[in-house]
């Protein structure tokens, strides 16, 4: 039982911190790369609401523009007027091809209005997945104290269980050799 519960932790451990990782390379990369082909985005308005809550950590994967539908969901950064610049998620209500290339109209869930009209190149992808624990942990980094203590804490258990492993290895092998 104790050996099944610090492989458990560890599993948990390495999971927070494989999550932790990408959120910070999508950081640092302005989320100009992809881990095959998925990003990792936090909701910032209450544009989605009920659908998404801000800080509900989102799965978004790079998708074909010709495979996106009326329905879907997807992040694209904005480029026109007040969207300038912003990384977006919205539901798309009409699609069109025009020379070859697919264009579409998309809305937030709650706004009345609809965006302006953005091209395939703007998309990063569609919503795949809506994170149920890690938007719970995402709420809470909003505050950035709860954002370096979580940061901090999964640190200091992902070191203890690497350091550990070595040390009782270690032991393990004096104890082989005596």
């Amino acid at each position: 039982m104790k050996v099944l519960f610090k492989i458990l932790k560890g599993i948990v451990t390495v999971f927070l911190l494989v999550v932790l990782l990408i959120v910070i390379f999508q950081k640092i990369t302005n989320n100009q790369l992809t881990i095959g082909n998925v990003y990792v985005f936090q909701v910032a308005s209450k544009s989605m609401t009920p659908e998404y809550k801000v800080g509900d950590l989102i799965i978004v994967k790079k998708e074909n523009p010709a495979t996106l539908k009326v329905g879907d969901d997807v992040t694209y950064l904005g480029k026109e007027s007040n969207l300038r610049g912003l990384v977006i998620t919205h539901r798309i209500i009409e699609t069109n091809k025009e020379n070859d290339k697919y264009t579409f109209i998309t809305k937030g869930i709650a706004n009345d209005n609809e965006d302006p009209m953005i091209t395939e190149d703007d998309i990063y992808g569609k919503v795949i997945y809506r994170t149920i624990l890690f938007s719970f942990v995402g709420r809470l980094m909003t505050n950035i104290v709860v954002y370096y203590l979580l940061f901090i804490s999964v640190a200091i258990a992902f070191s203890y269980e690497v350091v550990s492993s070595f040390i009782i290895k270690k032991d393990e092998d004096n104890e082989e050799n005596k």
